[in-house]
Parts: C-alpha cells; structure tokens; sequence
C-alpha cells in the first residue's frame, strides 16, 4: 500500500509530541515540496504564481525546471541555444539568464550561480 504525501496515520493513545511532529512532518511534505511546471505554451507555473516566457527562455527554463534545485552545468544550457542560434557566446547565455531573473522574482523563484559550475533554479529567499 502506497502512502501519498498528505498522508499518515497513528494508532491511539498518541502523546502530544509525537502528534505534534508528525503534523509538522505533513506539512513539510505537503507544501515544502512545491515545484514548478512549464507548460507547451511557454507558461511558467509555481504555486499560485504564473509567467509567461520566449521560446527561447522556455529551452533554458525546460532544463532548469527539470533538474529543480541542482546545479545545471554552463554547457549544458548552452547546447539549448545552440537550437535557436548557430553560435551563442557565453555573453548571450549570461543575458538570457539575466532576464529571466528578472521574469521569475514576481513568481518566487531565483536562479543562482553555481560558480564555475553553472546556475540552479530553486525558491527565491526574497520576499
């Protein structure tokens, strides 16, 4: 029997403790856990929050989503544009990563630099 993640159960008598840290322990995988989505439209979802990005952005923001709170490597994101340019320069991925900084701060999410090893993607602290 699978137990889903807004679920747990406890046979009675508890103590107070116990019951105590396992509602915590609910609410921690029930709402600690939100990831977000990208849709085939280019919408980036996150929690109640949605923006919507260029195709260009939704190449980068595809691995970025998938890998959620690990670092994605430099090359990696540049291989994702070389589909819409024949030769990006490390300058063209530092300005698409720029400015979608800027489109994910109103959703609470931030990509972070991950130096010399690339950027990750995870809740923004801000707010």
């Amino acid at each position: 029997m699978s137990v889903g993640p807004r679920e747990d159960w406890v046979r009675a008598p508890i103590s107070r403790l116990d019951l105590t840290a396992r509602v915590t322990a609910l609410k921690h995988r029930a709402y600690g856990r939100e990831t977000p989505a990208l849709d085939a439209a280019g919408t980036l979802i996150f929690g109640t929050q949605s923006v919507t990005i260029s195709s260009t952005h939704a190449d980068i923001m595809e691995l970025l989503v998938t890998r959620f709170g690990e670092v994605v490597h430099r090359s990696e994101l540049m291989e994702r544009l070389v589909r819409r340019t024949p030769y990006p320069t490390r300058n063209a991925l530092d300005l698409h990563i720029m400015r979608l900084r800027r489109r994910l701060a109103p959703v609470g999410l931030a990509i972070r630099t991950a130096w010399g090893r690339g950027y990750l993607l995870e809740t923004s602290t801000e707010g």
